[in-house]
């Protein structure tokens, strides 16, 4: 069966929703798997909480609080985790994993919002970007735009090393 979303070439997602599966009334279930060069977009989910399963690969998870602190916790399989709604996040492929990860997502939502940076960021006048990162009009890089949130895009640069502050 062909994957209801793909990303850029390094994912797909598999949804089960209630428009598919009748009995998933208040809820809705992915299969997340992205590749060992590819990343889940930052993005975030207005009014639904996320909680996920790690079935294969190793990744990396960052969390925006409320507060502003950022959250990174390291996933291996058999680890779970929860978002409440709305808290900005994101998810990467550690290339020591040598594999790529598969996720088993639920949400407490039949169709769940996804906002994504990209398409976040298009939506804004470049004039606004711009003031919003600091820098001059002129000096703002154009951004590419997007017909639809890519959700799952290439990692184009090495993995940065962070801290981590907790574990799950």
């Amino acid at each position: 069966m062909e994957p209801a979303l793909k990303g850029e070439g390094v994912g797909v997602v598999r949804p089960a929703r209630s428009q598919f599966w009748p009995t998933l009334k208040n809820i809705a279930m992915y299969s997340l798997v992205v590749e060992d060069t590819g990343m889940r977009e930052p993005h975030w989910h207005p009014i639904t909480a996320e909680l996920g399963y790690v079935h294969r690969g190793k990744a990396r998870m960052s969390i925006l609080d409320p507060d502003g602190s950022t959250d990174t916790y390291y996933l291996a399989p058999g680890d779970m985790y929860f978002i409440p709604a709305a808290y900005p996040h994101q998810i990467e492929v550690l290339p020591e994993g040598g594999e790529d990860i598969h996720f088993c997502i639920f949400f407490d939502q039949p169709a769940p919002l996804d906002v994504g940076y990209k398409a976040g960021a298009m939506a804004m006048p470049h004039e606004a970007m711009a003031a919003t990162l600091g820098v001059s009009r002129k000096d703002m890089p154009k951004l590419e735009g997007a017909l639809v949130d890519p959700l799952i895009v290439a990692r184009i640069n090495d993995v940065d090393p962070v801290r981590v502050k907790s574990s799950l």
